[in-house]
């Protein structure tokens, strides 16, 4: 959520301790008939109809309605638990984030966990914490779940996450794997009771059974706690919890080190915390850093799932401050910051020069929000509907474009690295994009601009970067007319559905003589976007009869 409730911060207050406890007996679930299930079905649709800001922003009324009138139809023949996860598509059919029914944070669910914790690390699905008992499947790898191979499982299951853009299914899908209630209802389990996995650890391949033991506590309400371990576990890392996992629940919290000049600043929840407003815990960072005058100063929000958006603007503006000729501002971002969180990084990459560093926000700049919370009368399970709209400017990206993506895998968790700090500590400027397409036309000419291009696209650390809008920004910048065409054509070629990337190219192909590309580039822009004037007017001007 976008705005702060007391009520809801008085349940993340009380939820906090039970994080430490491995769970809970299956939740004593309320008996309901077909017909209660169906009036719960009509008020859940109607709340997301007549309460979002705009529920067909991503999916047809058609295809909404026809999903609802599905599953009544389906009620008397499904289970519980199936109908439940039907709900749950229903509301990922809307197509944001804040629209969900979300077992996380909902104990009427019920639904029942294995005694095994998984995660979405960079080389894949490891089992990263077990139960007593479940030594032997630690750091194994998931190869697929009910005989179904793992990428066709990922997709199932991310199906039924509510999301703004990919990320969100990466904290998911490995929670919904653990969950055989979830895998029954879409294929991957003939139980919900127990789930099979196919698993791989070295040269060692081999299939388990597990049943479902207990039902996690709920999560706090905007802190990502996907990486927390129940007491008495066993965990497969084999070090100290490095800085940013060690204190989830400590919602502010700001460290020194001069011996390595950095600030260490992470807000862990968008909100108060212990008497001190977030307007308070900037001026600590900002006294702090004019104490050590640091050469990084980092601020973690890659376990902050949201907050109150309207709080942020006195530590932005402190943490602005804060930058000078030797000291640079690193925001570290991942798939755990979302909600409010995406002020943060929507303002900080617009106004500072503090640069990206991680993997994407959960989020994206403009999106629905301030999930309104409603519970259904009979089963008591909750629906959140998106209010909201939040706009910044005209950017449509799917997340705040990263600066430097770093890979977080298995054997960094094992080892207790944190290679995203890592980054930010290590991180030395680069030639910005232009002075590289500049550089390389001069050198080898217009096929070196394209080549330069190609090659950063391609960097591991620009993975996560708005690639055709950076191409767009500086391509138009370049010194040289013929090389800035190559470029433009490599961009163009390299995505046909960006409309910004063709007018540039129908625009500089036409400044050089090449009609027939022009004109293919404009009218290629001008069928994604009708109203496009600059490729319209290149049309008209190549297309305009000559004068007799």
């Amino acid at each position: 959520m976008h705005l702060s409730r007391i009520v809801a911060l008085l349940v993340g207050i009380m939820a906090a301790p039970a994080l430490a406890a491995h769970g809970q007996s299956p939740a004593s679930t309320k008996s309901v008939t077909a017909e209660q299930w169906r009036q719960d079905l009509r008020f859940m649709a109607n709340e997301m109809k007549t309460r979002h800001a705009n529920i067909y922003h991503s999916v047809s009324a058609k295809d909404f309605d026809a999903a609802v009138a599905d599953l009544d139809r389906r009620i008397p023949q499904l289970d519980r638990n199936q109908i439940i996860v039907r709900m749950m598509r229903i509301a990922a059919m809307v197509g944001d984030g804040h629209t969900r029914i979300d077992p996380r944070k909902d104990k009427a669910f019920g639904f029942a966990s294995l005694p095994i914790k998984l995660y979405d690390f960079d080389d894949g699905i490891f089992i990263r914490a077990v139960g007593p008992g479940q030594e032997a499947l630690l750091g194994a790898r998931v190869e697929a779940v009910g005989g179904v191979p793992m990428e066709e499982a990922r997709g199932r299951l991310a199906a039924l996450v509510s999301a703004d853009n990919q990320m969100a299914a990466r904290t998911m899908v490995p929670l919904y794997l653990g969950m055989p209630d979830v895998l029954q209802a879409v294929g991957l389990s003939t139980d919900r009771r127990s789930a099979t996995f196919r698993l791989r650890k070295g040269e060692r391949r081999w299939t388990v059974k597990l049943a479902s033991e207990s039902v996690d506590p709920v999560w706090p309400p905007d802190t990502d706690v996907s990486l927390v371990t129940p007491d008495g576990w066993l965990d497969a890392r084999r070090a100290p919890q490095p800085m940013w996992l060690q204190e989830p629940l400590t919602l502010h919290r700001l460290i020194g080190d001069p011996g390595r000049r950095f600030v260490y600043a992470q807000l862990n929840q968008g909100t108060e915390y212990k008497g001190e407003t977030i307007d308070a815990f900037g001026k600590h960072i900002a006294e702090l850093v004019r104490t050590q005058n640091p050469r990084a100063l980092i601020f973690d929000v890659r376990l902050n799932y949201g907050g109150n958006g309207d709080q942020r603007h006195g530590l932005i503006r402190d943490l602005i401050r804060a930058e000078d000729d030797d000291t640079q501002l690193f925001i570290l971002t991942a798939r755990g910051s979302f909600s409010a969180t995406q002020f943060y990084l929507e303002d900080l990459d617009r106004l500072s020069h503090g640069l990206l560093v991680g993997e994407p926000a959960a989020g994206k700049p403009i999106s629905y929000g301030d999930a309104y919370r409603s519970i259904m009368p009979n089963s008591g399970i909750a629906v959140r509907t998106s209010i909201s709209y939040w706009q910044s400017g005209q950017d449509h990206r799917p997340w705040t474009p990263i600066d430097v993506a770093v890979a977080y895998t298995f054997a960094d968790y094992v080892a207790g690295r944190d290679p995203v700090l890592e980054a930010a500590l290590s991180y030395r400027p680069q030639p910005s994009l232009l002075d590289r397409l500049n550089s390389a036309s001069k050198a080898n000419g217009p096929a070196g601009a394209a080549a330069a291009l190609s090659a950063w696209s391609s960097d591991p650390n620009h993975r996560y970067s708005d690639v055709p809008g950076d191409g767009v920004r500086f391509i138009q910048q370049m010194d040289d007319e013929a090389a800035a065409l190559a470029a433009s054509r490599w961009l163009a070629e390299r995505y046909p559905r960006h409309r910004d990337a063709q007018t540039l190219h129908a625009l500089l192909a036409e400044a050089k003589g090449q009609k027939a590309e022009a004109l293919s580039a404009a009218r290629l822009s001008l069928a994604l976007d009708p109203n496009e004037r600059q490729a319209r007017s290149v049309i008209e001007r190549l297309t305009a009869e000559s004068p007799r």
